[in-house]
């Protein structure tokens, strides 16, 4: 309910945004990591940044509860740090700083004159190289534990060797799944060329990944035109089917490509018939909608394409996660 509170609270909310954006950029936050503490001197100097100004800053960003005060030193809360810092081992940084580009936008001006801008350039290495730190970034900090979570909770699970992420966007996901059953399993990754590019490199730099042991294939292709290769025991589609310009096409392909026994897994948002809510999907890919690019799946909208598809057997499972209500939609190909 919306209260007059919540309504003052509405002003309140880019100013936090701005707070934590400019600790990250200014790079306060990674001189915060020190256990110790800082002094609003030494994080100034260190920077060379004003005093006075960062001083208030510190004082905001304390006030926020992204930074704790104590005796005049400045730190970062040891719980964040592993999200917040530029090296943590669950960095969401590149993908807070990029993904703000996409959702944030002035919607008075989009509503009345729409998006003039023709969208991004898809033709740059800088775009792709945003889109693969963002995604990155995603996945090690909420992304692939989501997955690996809804993975293991099919009973085909344990006796799955074959196994193709399509349209994966990083090597997260593939490297967690390898590292699971690394005598046995073989994973496959299929994306578009020059984020697949992205992945293989990524892949020979990690200590699991470019070896025999890792067991990860890469496929560079649009997943619309290329064979899928297989056959898999597991397909797993994970917001990523709203790039499919024949969604019937694409499904049936992944049926195919299915063994015996296989299961196709899609994990995507479902919005209500009205497009309503729920309101973490609406509300944030609202921007991006006014720019013409409104790719939310309403609900039941996929589980129905499975079984225009062919797939006999589709079971559909909410799951909650930190990035909101999700619909895992489950299509299973019989056994023989």
């Amino acid at each position: 309910m919306m209260t007059p509170s919540a309504l003052f609270d509405l002003i309140q909310a880019p100013i936090r945004w701005e707070i934590l954006r400019a600790a990250l950029e200014l790079g306060i936050v990674d001189d915060l990591a020190d256990g110790g503490g800082r002094t609003v001197a030494e994080t100034a100097a260190a920077l060379s940044l004003d005093p006075r100004r960062t001083g208030l800053l510190l004082n905001a960003m304390t006030a926020l509860g992204i930074c704790r005060a104590d005796g005049g030193r400045y730190s970062l809360p040891e719980d964040l740090a592993p999200y917040l810092c530029r090296d943590g081992a669950r960095s969401m940084r590149d993908l807070l700083l990029t993904i703000v580009r996409v959702r944030h936008g002035d919607v008075t001006d989009l509503v009345r004159q729409g998006d003039p801008g023709g969208g991004p350039d898809m033709a740059s290495p800088a775009f792709w190289d945003r889109s693969a730190d963002s995604l990155r970034a995603f996945h090690r900090a909420m992304g692939t534990e989501t997955a690996l979570s809804v993975l293991r909770g099919l009973p085909e699970w344990a006796s799955a060797r074959r196994i193709l992420d399509l349209g994966a966007g990083s090597e997260r996901l593939a490297l967690a799944l390898a590292a699971e059953a690394p005598a046995g399993r073989a994973v496959t990754v299929l994306d578009l060329p020059p984020m697949a590019d992205r992945i293989r490199s990524a892949l020979a730099r990690s200590p699991h990944g470019g070896g025999a042991g890792a067991g990860v294939q890469v496929i560079a292709g649009d997943f619309n035109a290329v064979p899928f290769g297989g056959p898999y025991d597991v397909i797993w589609a994970a917001m990523t089917l709203y790039f499919a310009r024949d969604l019937g096409a694409v499904l049936t392909a992944a049926r195919q490509a299915l063994a015996s026994g296989g299961v196709f897994v899609s994990f995507h948002e479902g919005l209500s018939e009205d497009r309503t809510g729920p309101e973490t999907h609406v509300i944030g890919r609202l921007v991006p909608s006014l720019r013409g690019r409104d790719p939310s799946f309403h609900h039941g909208q996929i589980a129905a394409a499975l079984r225009q598809a062919g797939f006999p057997q589709v079971d559909s499972v909410p799951v909650e996660t930190p990035f909101g209500p999700m619909q895992a939609d489950i299509a299973r190909v019989p056994p023989p």
